[in-house]
Parts: structure tokens; C-alpha cells; sequence
């Protein structure tokens, strides 16, 4: 075989090498072997092209420069779709494992304009009921006196803050539940005749 045969096949199984060490564990092991034979294929190239086309020397040596990279990224491209490319890179976390309470905050949001009843002391935390249920909040740092009607006027966190109102808003409020929870073609339940 004469040297510009050399000089490709070195590269190919240098390429091979580099490959190969995006797969396997070896420590750096594979990574000097395919150092090496890249190193003998320059000069197995130099010996076969330098002397009579320095061109074609340097057309090799511009073809090297762009496959090994290339080589490279479509080997990490495919590495994490293999057992061991599976077991380095783990799966991203989910929002409810990230965020705390996500939950609880989207109910809460769901709260915000709403209006419901003291049941303890707000000093300024405490548990109001509201939509039937009672639920730990605070108000904007005014002490509250139980069976206070109180607005849900923001969430921070896992927290509802609370701004009392007055009767009258407490009224409306539940006038208007009513009215959503019955349909508009609901028949009448009393009879007219």
C-alpha cells in the first residue's frame, strides 16, 4: 500500500476511534489511540502529497479539520439515545417538582376576588372559610375578629391575603353564587295557577 492509502484509511479508523470513545467508557484510553493514528495519518499524508501537490496536502488537511468535528457532533448527537447516554443525562423535572404547591397555588388564584368568613382570629394569620372549605391566610396585617367578612385579594406563595369587607359585599357575593349555580331555563319550583 502506498502512503495516501495509508493516509485515508488512518483517518477512517481514527474517525472510528473518536466514535467509539463517545460510547464506550474507556478512561481516555480510545481518545490517545485515535490521537495517534490521526497523527500518523498526517504523515503518511505529508509523505504521499507533499512533495509532488502541496494542494492536495492541504485539501486533506481542510477535510480532516471539518470531518472530525462533524464526526463528533453527530456521535454526541446520538449519544444520549444509548443505555449509557440514557443513565448520565436525566430527564428534566417536572413543573410540580420545581415549583412547591403548584397545586394549591392555582387553586388559591382561583380564590382572588372572592369573599368568604373569618373563622379564627386573624392576627394577622388565621383560617377563613370560603367556597366551603377553610383556608389558612392572612390579612394585610390588621387583627380581624372571628365571623369577619373578609376578600381574597391576593396569593403569595402557598399563602391567601385577605382584606376585610362588609356585609353588604358579603351578601352580593353569595346572591350572585346562587344565581350562577342555577341555570336561566331551570324550570320554576312553585306553581302558579
Amino acid at each position: 500500500m502506498d502512503a495516501s492509502t495509508w493516509a485515508i484509511l488512518l483517518l477512517l479508523v481514527g474517525m472510528l476511534l473518536l466514535v467509539a470513545e463517545v460510547f464506550i467508557p474507556s478512561g481516555g484510553a480510545i481518545s490517545v489511540a485515535a490521537g495517534l493514528t490521526l497523527l500518523g495519518a498526517i504523515v503518511a499524508a505529508f509523505y504521499a502529497w507533499w512533495p509532488k501537490s502541496p494542494g492536495v496536502f492541504w485539501s486533506y488537511m481542510a477535510s480532516m479539520a471539518i470531518l472530525l468535528p462533524a464526526t463528533l457532533g453527530v456521535a454526541f448527537y446520538f449519544w444520549p439515545s444509548t443505555p449509557i447516554g440514557k443513565r448520565a443525562i436525566l430527564d428534566a423535572p417536572s413543573r410540580e417538582e420545581v415549583e412547591p404547591f403548584v397545586e394549591l397555588q392555582e387553586k388559591f388564584a382561583r380564590m382572588v376576588g372572592r369573599i368568604g368568613e373569618t373563622v379564627t382570629l386573624l392576627n394577622p394569620a388565621g383560617i377563613i372559610h370560603i367556597e366551603g372549605q377553610r383556608v389558612h391566610c392572612q390579612s394585610e396585617g390588621m387583627i380581624l375578629e372571628p365571623r369577619t367578612p373578609v376578600r381574597v385579594i391576593a396569593v403569595q406563595g402557598n399563602r391567601v391575603v385577605v382584606r376585610q369587607c362588609s356585609r353588604d359585599e358579603q351578601a352580593a357575593q353569595e346572591a350572585a353564587n346562587i344565581t350562577e349555580k342555577m341555570p336561566s331555563n331551570a324550570p320554576l319550583d312553585f306553581d302558579i295557577s
